[in-house]
């Protein structure tokens, strides 16, 4: 990569000079402290660069977005310069190297943000792509000083200090004692977000009250999963390095994600509490963990052979997911399932309700999933001892009651969960639904009926998770304020509001009325995923099992026979007499 990059460089006269200049630096440095070095190539930041400019340089210097205020080639490679410049710092080794400045500012990856002055530049702002030039001294003969046109900054002496020209990056304590690792809270490393086409703006951070409530909150995190998690903080501490903070979502939204070439760092919006952002960190720990293993030893014959693999339900995502997925999410669960198994005992009144339920949802899903992962081929060898292992310690915890409540409600999230997932991923076959539906218009008796097989077809429209669960959350944990957020729900145009009141009712234990609710949903939305499960569950719960099971064990199949009796007959049937119908059909069952 270095020569093609090098050439790149060249070849657009960018202001910067070779990425030689940079590597020979870095050299320089390995030779007398190797452990900086080797720092700076594990931080996430740089496989998150790496991966990106490799595509830039394999697809000719084509990437969505960089039409669209984008960073040019030259300035992308102009990272590898500032990694240089960082390991010299860090190591005190004298040198002078031409930086790239961004929006205003230089970075220095794992130290922080040279803030560039505005008087540098004319009418008072700094060009958008312009080049510094930083002097390093040994270490003891004074600060590294970094000039740009006519002004000059020096760098503190202590890198950790903040001043008016420089950002340091954020560090936090992660456990007790003097050599306790640290975390680094990231808000001005370009390369922090590995979701975005375009680089994420490195003058936005965090502001001062932000960052103070980020600090606190990881504070009480750190000493709850000490208290009461040991094994989960003591994986945490060497698993995670930097956590990048996105801006807050709605509660029980909260927004996090990790990628295998940034191995040790999490994105994670703002939590409402300590709690929640323990068990975010827990299950991005976790990824990142299994991130690492990845990068040493295939555990699924896709990673061995670059191949695509087939496609299976994995109840945490809206998506199908290959078998990596499937296993990324199983390690992670049972990471959480284990926290609120631990939690609920120390909980009590509305907070033990609501870890009792997330405990149940995700000791079923991660239960359903290890099915998935024993009876898959796509194991490598060393992929099904890892499987077992995990197997072993989920299966090797007693099987713990939960109350009544939180477990009838987590066992409707479950089966929300997989039916909504049908409806939006798998097809009937057209020529069995016609048969099944000529069957259903001539009265046919259920049992002689014909089956339907389904096959898996991705709906890519389908994003975020259905907004159901957060309301179930809601209602346990705060069931005053479940009708407003339900309305607030209802504002987006993808859930009608007929359908955010059926939502209601089915949480208040009216289910009759959420039966009324979601019929009168379908004849305006005969399609939507979300109202077909739902009346489903709230048929479940006014006795009438066989519709219930026909909708949330094959929504798909239904629903298409609905429409095909709508095209047929110029009207909608009821949607309750066909579920009931199919319900009581033992070839549908047995096909699902």
């Amino acid at each position: 990569m270095a020569e093609t990059a090098r050439e790149s460089a060249m070849g657009l006269g960018a202001a910067l000079p070779p990425v030689q200049a940079a590597l020979d630096l870095l050299l320089r440095v390995e030779r007398i402290r190797p452990d900086v070095v080797a720092d700076l190539l594990e931080h996430p930041g740089t496989g998150i660069w790496a991966v990106r400019v490799l595509e830039r340089l394999r697809g000719g210097d084509k990437i969505p977005g960089e039409d669209q205020g984008g960073a040019p080639l030259w300035m992308e490679l102009g990272y590898l310069h500032c990694l240089a410049a960082a390991a010299a710092l860090r190591s005190g080794t004298e040198g002078t190297i031409r930086l790239p400045v961004r929006e205003g500012g230089v970075a220095l990856p794992t130290l922080g943000r040279i803030r560039v002055p505005a008087a540098t530049a004319r009418d008072g702002e700094v060009p958008a792509h312009t080049v510094a030039t930083l002097r390093i001294l040994r270490a003891g003969a004074g600060p590294a000083v970094l000039t740009i046109g006519r002004s000059r900054v020096s760098l503190p002496a202590d890198p950790s200090r903040a001043s008016d020209d420089w950002q340091p990056v954020r560090r936090t304590a992660w456990g007790q004692g003097k050599n306790a690792p640290s975390l680094v809270l990231e808000d001005c490393d370009p390369y922090r977000d590995f979701r975005a086409r375009a680089l994420p703006s490195s003058s936005v951070s965090l502001s001062p009250e932000q960052a103070e409530r980020w600090q606190q909150l990881l504070s009480e995190a750190e000493t709850l999963l000490g208290a009461r998690h040991p094994r989960a903080a003591e994986l945490l501490a060497s698993a995670l390095r930097v956590l990048v903070p996105l801006p807050p979502e709605p509660r029980f939204r909260t927004a996090s994600a990790s990628y295998n070439e940034a191995v040790g760092s999490a994105m994670i919006s703002l939590p409402p509490d300590a709690v929640e952002l323990a068990v975010t960190m827990v299950h991005e720990a976790r990824h990142s963990v299994l991130n690492g293993l990845l990068h040493q030893l295939p555990l699924c014959e896709e990673d061995a052979s670059g191949s695509e693999s087939p496609l299976f339900y994995a109840p945490w995502r809206s998506d199908p997911r290959p078998l990596s997925g499937v296993l990324h999410g199983a390690y992670a669960f049972a990471g959480v399932t284990e926290f609120w198994r631990v939690e609920r005992r120390a909980l009590s009144g509305a907070a033990a309700d609501l870890a009792h339920f997330e405990y149940a949802v995700w000791r079923t899903a991660v239960g359903e999933t290890l099915v998935i992962l024993r009876s898959s081929s796509g194991l490598t060898e060393a992929g099904r001892q890892f499987v077992e292992r995990m197997a072993e310690e989920v299966e090797g915890r007693p099987d713990e009651p939960v109350p009544w409540w939180p477990r009838h409600l987590a066992r409707a999230e479950v089966a929300d969960l997989r039916a909504i997932w049908r409806a939006r991923h798998t097809l009937p076959d057209p020529g069995q639904v016609r048969a099944l539906t000529e069957a259903w218009l001539h009265g046919a008796d259920p049992r002689t009926a014909p089956g339907v097989r389904s096959r898996l077809l991705p709906d890519p429209r389908a994003g975020s998770p259905d907004a159901r669960g957060e309301l179930r959350r809601l209602r346990l944990a705060a069931p005053e304020t479940l009708l407003a957020r339900a309305r607030a729900v209802s504002d987006d145009a993808s859930r009608p509001r007929a359908l955010a009141a059926a939502d209601v009712a089915l949480l208040r234990g009216e289910p009759d009325r959420a039966v009324s609710g979601y019929v009168k949903t379908l004849v305006a939305y005969p399609e939507l995923p979300s109202a077909w499960a739902g009346l489903g569950l709230a048929l479940a719960e006014s006795g009438e099992p066989a519709a219930a099971q026909a909708l949330l064990c094959r929504p798909e199949v239904v629903r298409a026979v609905h429409r095909q009796a709508h095209e047929w007959c110029g009207r909608s049937p009821d949607p309750v007499e066909v579920a009931d119908w199919i319900g009581r059909n033992p070839a549908v069952r047995d096909e699902s």
